[in-house]
């Protein structure tokens, strides 16, 4: 029979033995083991205080095996929760750190997974105040603010249009292989099966990226309305789109176009000699500022992003001197609202711009009008497209979702996250406000 003291005996016994886990390790193994332990712990309070007032759910797998949930539980658009797998402890020690591009950049090593609702992770970024850390704003001031000479123009635009051409193919539309804001006829129905659904363009009874991109460039030669026989010149001409749809629907003479990308030049090259005679087209492989010539009419579709920012008022007046007065300009870019701190001290910003678009910049709408309105045109109308590009951002995140495995082969995979995190975070950003996309219709004075 036990008596009261053995008991205790046998229980004080039981509490001095080391964990079932830990028999047979040494001390510092085991020392390891609770501080992981806590170290996950740490992590799991952090997470749920930091989105106690996220809409959202998150989803968090750790290294030591457990599963825990933040945020709320409204329903996104998209479907499914973020769900994020912390590998390593040092991808934990970055985000306890509130550095969150180091854990963006974690993410791209693969010491962490993000999956499910990408969708989510700048709104995470928003409600959490993820920012960068005061030792990396310096040096991002500093090397983003140079002036974009000819020499980077051409580094830059490369870097980012002139990976493997089958990679772009299996995510942008397959009629036009626009690289900018398509026109949706619904741009707030974004479901994932309707996006992935390729169209061929202009005849679709469907709203398919594919005649969305079609929409885009016909509102922009319908606002030129040429006289038979004018010319146009398109600056970041892409592969040829605007120029194939100003021939097929209007009596241009001539049209011209310029991009720095090999990829696109060559495409789109072909594309256009398949369907006109040559002599009423040309697109050339170079910078925009080496053509001399005066047109009747201009459109620019996104290329402004990449003058740096310094180049907008340079930009703006290269134009002015090769239109005619009275011409008409098509200006459409990316913007973004009016900050305290500098643009370049956002992490999502700045990750893009690491890696996936170097060189790139984002001027508030004022700037642009400013720019515009000192240097020679005037501003007929100025039309807000986010939510157009949200759904062509989302549809390119879908397609290329679909086709991992495919881009992967051509790009590697620190590309294709790197990508992930552009595409699903600016979706978002124009969802949010953060980000704009707008239209400006102008002429020459």
């Amino acid at each position: 029979m036990e008596t009261p003291r053995r008991a205790r005996a046998l229980q004080r016994i039981e509490q001095m033995a080391p964990p079932a886990a830990h028999r047979g390790a040494t001390t510092k193994q085991v020392a390891e083991v609770r501080s992981g332990g806590a170290l996950a712990e740490r992590v799991r309070a952090f997470a749920q205080q930091k989105l106690s007032d996220f809409p959202w759910p998150v989803v968090f797998h750790d290294w030591t095996g457990a599963t825990y949930e933040a945020g709320g539980s409204e329903k996104h658009w998209s479907p499914g929760p973020l769900v994020v797998t912390l590998k390593t402890e040092r991808a934990a020690r970055t985000l306890l750190g509130h550095d969150a591009l180091g854990f963006l950049d974690r993410f791209l090593e693969g010491e962490v997974d993000l999956t499910g609702n990408l969708y989510l992770l700048t709104d995470i970024k928003r409600y959490a105040r993820f920012d960068l850390k005061a030792l990396q704003k310096v040096p991002s001031l500093l090397l983003h603010a140079a002036f974009q000479d000819r020499a980077r123009a051409r580094v830059n635009v490369r870097s980012h249009y002139d990976i493997p051409q089958e990679a772009l193919n299996l995510y942008l539309d397959r009629s036009y292989q626009s690289y900018s804001c398509a026109f949706f006829e619904d741009p707030t129905k974004r479901e994932p099966g309707d996006l992935l659904r390729v169209g061929a363009g202009e005849a679709d009874a469907f709203d398919s990226l594919e005649k969305a991109q079609w929409r885009k460039f016909k509102d922009a030669v319908d606002f030129v309305a040429p006289a038979p026989g004018e010319t146009l010149l398109d600056i970041g001409c892409g592969y040829g789109g605007q120029l194939r749809v100003a021939l097929e629907n209007h009596p241009f003479g001539k049209v011209v176009g310029w991009t720095l990308s090999a990829n696109q030049a060559r495409e789109g090259a072909g594309r256009l000699a398949a369907r006109f005679d040559e002599s009423r087209w040309e697109i050339n492989e170079g910078d925009y500022r080496e053509e001399t010539r005066v047109f009747d009419h201009v459109t620019s579709t996104g290329m402004v992003c990449h003058v740096g920012p310094r180049g907008l008022v340079p930009y703006v007046r290269h134009i002015r001197k090769h239109i005619r007065t009275g011409g008409r300009y098509l200006h459409h870019c990316m913007m973004i609202s009016h900050r305290r701190v500098p643009h370049d001290w956002d992490v999502g910003i700045i990750f893009n711009k690491k890696y996936v678009w170097p060189g790139f910049h984002w001027f508030t709408p004022a700037t642009h009008v400013r720019a515009l309105e000192q240097n020679g045109f005037v501003v007929r109308r100025m039309v807000n497209r986010s939510e157009h590009y949200a759904k062509t951002t989302a549809a390119w995140y879908e397609r290329m979702m679909a086709e991992k495995e495919a881009v992967i082969g051509h790009v590697g995979e620190p590309t294709f996250r790197a990508w992930q995190v552009f595409l699903a975070g600016v979706t978002a950003s124009y969802l949010n406000g953060e980000v704009y996309l707008y239209r400006l219709y102008c002429e020459a004075v």
